[in-house]
């Protein structure tokens, strides 16, 4: 075999190698994105379901000391402004703490569809109590 034939096979085999390793990696890097993504949106689930929850016994409580609807309706305010400060922090700061050689790889996301069964559950379960409380009171 002569020397230019052999070259060509070394370096025809590393090019070949260098570019699927590199094909493997977009791969790989794109499905850990996807993957963190998801148990991003998992968990940013399972927080509302839990505030949902607290908030529903928190108001279960105040409905027992017979707070005026008027303080009730003010709690409601402010555990509602948490709430919507809490998922957009969560949401702005999830994202850049990516590791920068996958932050081109990050898919496009619908974050208002996304976080829409996080609001379906916090709304829901609030309105929820607040008819409970309107037909307990009539």
């Amino acid at each position: 075999m002569s020397f230019w034939v052999a070259a060509s096979l070394f370096f025809g085999g590393a090019l070949c190698y260098k570019a699927a390793t590199y094909i493997m990696n977009i791969r790989e890097g794109r499905q850990f994105t996807k993957e963190t993504t998801e148990h991003l949106i998992t968990f940013m689930n399972l927080m509302a379901f839990s505030f949902a929850e607290a908030t529903n016994m928190k108001y279960l409580a105040l409905e027992e000391t017979n707070m005026t609807e008027e303080e009730v309706l003010k709690l409601y305010l402010i555990d509602r402004k948490m709430y919507e400060a809490w998922k957009k922090s969560l949401a702005t700061r999830a994202f850049p703490k990516f590791p920068a050689h996958h932050m081109d790889l990050l898919p496009t996301f619908d974050w208002d569809g996304a976080l829409a069964p996080l609001e379906n559950i916090y709304y829901n379960n609030s309105n929820s109590q607040e008819e409970e409380e309107g037909t307990s009171n009539e």
